[in-house]
């Protein structure tokens, strides 16, 4: 994997760049250190050889200086083998102490990762979430206004029949009036002409007889003359004349009667018909009111309906998607922990390929100096 390649080519170039610069550290404080112990190993046989007999000096100091050289090489080489175990310790510790570095810089780095990836998915859910309310919030809304405007071309119409209705109602009751008015004045020629009509076949039946005393007769002619009755005829002093005067004035007495009481009966009966078409009228302005009452309660009744099976349809949905969230928050989480699964096992076959067990990076390597011939 290009990650994993990246990785080791890291990790190779900081072990190497660590066992580079200890090498050269450990160079450095070596030939110091040597350098040192030669001057003073140096004095040691120059002040030795000094207190010997003067002829002494000379083989002693060819003796002294081969048997100086001869341990100083095998002190040099137990030396050399010794530095190099403690170098061999020190890479070790230094290798493992960067190993582990490392590793826990990944681990770090990766719990990092992975908390951004839960952080952008709960984002993500927290934004699908709210989606979801905006959604059903805008729906109801729009749904709300829907009804809001049927609602009030609704009010429109029903102002509308009610003007409808009051119209009408007017429009009966003026025609009614109109109709009683043209019954009113076509009453009073109906009755002078039904009255001429039955004046003449009253007189065409009526049978004259004389009869009462002449007082009588002559109270009958005066009532006559003074109602008009006497007129064309010639002998108005004849008995027979005068019983059918009075005849004539008591029928036309209840001929005025009659009409009177037909008039009276017209009037009771127009009041009566104004009253029952007002009825009529008040009616049909309760029932449309009562209808149109109606229609508004439902109307009512379904955007209720409507809005509680719309926010029904929208909890259901919000518990399936809550039902489809576990599992892929229980996906996202087996991920992760196949991401560090695998990261573990990284490292763990990193360090059998290097086949070597980090030595304990508390343990530091003992360098120690030493002279030496080559460098003098």
């Amino acid at each position: 994997m290009p990650r994993r390649q990246e990785l080791r080519e890291l990790r190779l170039l900081q072990k190497e760049e660590h066992r580079n610069q200890a090498q050269l550290n450990s160079k450095h404080q070596l030939q110091l250190e040597q350098m040192f112990r030669r001057f003073e190993q140096e004095m040691t046989v120059k002040n030795e050889v000094e207190k010997l007999p003067r002829q002494q000096r000379k083989g002693n100091m060819k003796v002294k200086m081969d048997d100086f050289a001869q341990k100083k090489q095998t002190m040099e080489q137990e030396f050399l083998a010794k530095q190099k175990e403690d170098l061999e310790l020190a890479m070790k510790n230094i290798t493992a102490q960067n190993k582990k570095e490392i590793c826990d810089k990944e681990r770090e780095c990766l719990n990092k990762k992975q908390q951004l990836m839960r952080d952008r998915e709960a984002c993500i859910w927290d934004l699908e979430e709210h989606q979801q309310q905006e959604k059903h919030q805008l729906i109801k809304q729009q749904l709300k206004d829907q009804y809001f405007l049927q609602r009030h071309e609704l009010l429109r119409k029903h102002e509308k029949e009610r003007e409808q209705m009051q119209r009408y109602n007017q429009r009966m009751l003026e025609q009614l009036k109109i109709r009683q008015q043209q019954e009113k004045a076509r009453l009073p020629k109906i009755q002078r002409s039904e009255g001429k009509t039955r004046m003449a076949m009253y007189k065409k039946s009526l049978h004259i007889h004389s009869s009462g005393s002449a007082a009588e007769q002559r109270e009958k002619i005066k009532q006559c003359k003074l109602a008009g009755l006497l007129t064309g005829f010639r002998d108005q002093s004849n008995a027979a004349y005068k019983d059918t005067c009075f005849s004539l004035f008591q029928f036309a007495q209840q001929e005025e009667k009659r009409q009177k009481a037909e008039r009276l009966h017209q009037q009771q009966k127009h009041e009566t018909q104004m009253k029952d078409m007002q009825a009529q009228c008040e009616s049909n302005t309760n029932e449309l009111q009562q209808l149109q009452n109606e229609k508004c309660h439902l109307l009512i009744e379904h955007e209720t309906q409507k809005l509680k099976s719309l926010d029904e349809n929208h909890n259901q949905h919000m518990k399936e998607w809550r039902d489809k969230l576990r599992p892929r928050k229980k996906a996202l989480e087996d991920e992760l922990n196949q991401k560090k699964r695998e990261q573990e096992m990284f490292f763990k076959l990193s360090e059998e390929e290097d086949g070597q067990t980090p030595a304990s990076p508390t343990k530091h390597a003992k360098f120690i100096p030493f002279g030496s011939t080559e460098s003098s």
